[in-house]
């Protein structure tokens, strides 16, 4: 595998999906993630997945953090939409297919995922859809605001986020 140190990952940002289920429900995140700093920029809980909203997260993340230095999609059919290629087009950004090589990026966004399910949900008894989706968003935001990382010095995503972007 290749040497996924902090200072050998790519300047990149991430558009991927996972699957969440939820009393006998089947729901679809689906978000974009910076990778320097592990910051999820926008996400959206879908159900079903559908090419539209798919494509509205990715538009919301460039019209509020700018164009991406580069950009690594899942393997989903959905992100190979004529709606998410027109995003794709209209920002000028070609995406890089996960399996073109870089599937070890990946596993950034789908730990996010996997520790969504397990601290954010699992402990958890949440009596309907709307107190469900406002867990997973206040779990969100304590990820990005409030979650210290190891590997980013102990930074939590926000803080890494300015760091890197706004360098003065």
């Amino acid at each position: 595998m290749a040497n996924l140190s902090q200072a050998n990952l790519p300047d990149c940002w991430i558009f991927d999906r996972s699957v969440i289920k939820w009393q006998r429900k089947t729901y679809v995140m689906v978000g974009v993630m910076d990778l320097l700093s592990r910051k999820l920029l926008t996400w959206d809980l879908l159900r079903p997945l559908k090419p539209t909203p798919t494509a509205t997260v990715l538009s919301l993340a460039i019209s509020t953090y700018g164009k991406p230095p580069a950009l690594v999609v899942g393997i989903d059919p959905v992100f190979k939409s004529p709606e998410v290629q027109a995003v794709y087009s209209q920002a000028e950004v070609w995406p890089v297919d996960l399996r073109q090589g870089k599937a070890s990026v990946s596993i950034f966004i789908r730990s996010l995922w996997r520790n969504l399910e397990w601290e954010g949900l699992s402990w958890r008894e949440l009596v309907d859809e709307a107190s469900f989706r406002q867990v997973v968003a206040d779990w969100l935001i304590h990820y990005n605001s409030d979650r210290p990382h190891q590997a980013l010095g102990y930074q939590v995503p926000d803080e890494r986020w300015r760091s890197l972007r706004y360098e003065l």
